[in-house]
């Protein structure tokens, strides 16, 4: 049987965030650097903000869980044309936002808002027939997403001005919450299927008190912002979690590059969260080094590394990643690193536009190294 690009749901969502990422990384570098960037409706870091989170980590959210789901189920979470249009409308909002003027912006946020409703009611119609009650949450966190973004576009269009990066700071904290959620299920276990003697320690109260200890975050933020008082729980988080990443023994993987790069996507959570609370606290540092190494350190090194992962052993391959692709995970660990010097005043300018240009190379040696892998039909 021939398998096609839109024949499975992570192929055509990991290509696009990985090829696309490429050209929102060089807009945003030439701003940082050039002062050239976006045009309007659209403020720059607002820009940035949604398209790193509503463009690329959406997608490879989306092609993850619907691939996923299927096999929760064992029911076709999406047709081939159901894909086929779910990609096209993602890819229409994505087009509409690097290029603002081709299109009324009104069209743009149209499409844009259209993305998330129907990626939950794919979710939502292959979960609940099955009773897959323990992946129900999936549907309300597309919801959530959902809301952020119609109130990042209400304040675009003027009519919920300075709501946007509230926004922004509340779906970050909603990717982190998917990030400790899932990563806690996938990490040890791919970890003691790779490595049987490495027995990684599951102990089920830590695990609950540091996904909880997340999730408590965000409906912390939507009462207070970014209030002092909010520290305490970033810091008592970032103390679970890194017990919990202890409890892993990630020092046993550093022979793997599929698993290292997993094990220390995670470490970058509580680094983040530590960074989170010490700008809470009075330290000299700003709130955007929180939130980078949550999105470049976390974020960036968990999507490469399952993107790695997931494309190999969904398409019959051996769990090995490319040359390439490690090369992918040294790159996209060093911008994080960049991105933190950023929070010291080490460098800037530049050092903020390195950062920049790491993730594009990162994901340029992914997305080299995959789409032959992904693109190319295969008969199986």
């Amino acid at each position: 049987m021939t398998v096609s690009l839109f024949s499975i749901a992570f192929r055509p969502f990991f290509l696009g965030a990985a090829w696309l990422s490429l050209a929102w990384i060089g807009v945003w570098v030439a701003l940082l650097v050039r002062g050239a960037g976006t045009t309007a409706p659209v403020p720059p870091m607002i820009w940035h903000g949604h398209e790193m989170l509503f463009g690329f980590t959406m997608a490879v959210i989306a092609g993850f869980v619907l691939t996923a789901a299927q096999n929760w189920t064992g029911r076709q979470s999406v047709t081939p044309r159901e894909l086929t249009l779910l990609v096209g409308v993602w890819l229409a909002a994505r087009v509409g936002f690097l290029m603002p003027w081709l299109v009324p912006f009104w069209l743009v946020s149209l499409v844009d808002l259209a993305f998330l409703p129907l990626l939950a009611f794919f979710v939502a119609r292959t979960l609940v027939p099955a009773r897959n009650i323990r992946n129900y949450m999936f549907i309300p966190l597309f919801g959530a997403f959902a809301v952020l973004n119609g109130v990042i576009h209400l304040d675009i269009h003027g009519v919920l001005p300075g709501a946007a990066m509230p926004a922004l700071d509340v779906a970050i904290l909603l990717v982190t919450v998917l990030l400790v959620f899932m990563g806690g299920r996938v990490i040890p276990f791919f970890t003691e299927r790779w490595l049987p003697d490495s027995h990684p320690r599951q102990w089920p109260a830590l695990n609950w008190c540091a996904t909880l200890a997340v999730l408590l975050l965000v409906p912390m933020y939507l009462l207070g912002g970014r209030d002092p008082m909010l520290a305490p729980l970033l810091f008592a988080a970032a103390a679970f979690l890194l017990a919990r990443w202890v409890a892993w023994r990630p020092w046993q993987t550093w022979r793997t590059p599929l698993l290292w790069i997993l094990h220390l996507g995670y470490l970058w959570i509580p680094v983040g969260l530590v960074l989170l609370g010490a700008s809470l606290s009075g330290a000299s540092i700003g709130w955007s080094a929180g939130l980078h190494a949550l999105m470049v350190g976390a974020m960036g090194s968990l999507c490469i590394g399952m993107m790695a992962r997931v494309s190999l052993g969904h398409t019959g391959r051996p769990l090995v990643a490319p040359r390439l692709a490690v090369a992918g995970f040294a790159l996209i660990t060093l911008a994080a690193l960049a991105r933190l010097g950023v929070a010291f005043s080490v460098g800037l300018p530049w050092l903020a536009a390195a950062s920049g240009l790491g993730w594009a190379l990162a994901y340029l040696c992914f997305a080299v190294a995959y789409t032959p892998l992904l693109v190319r039909p295969r008969t199986t």
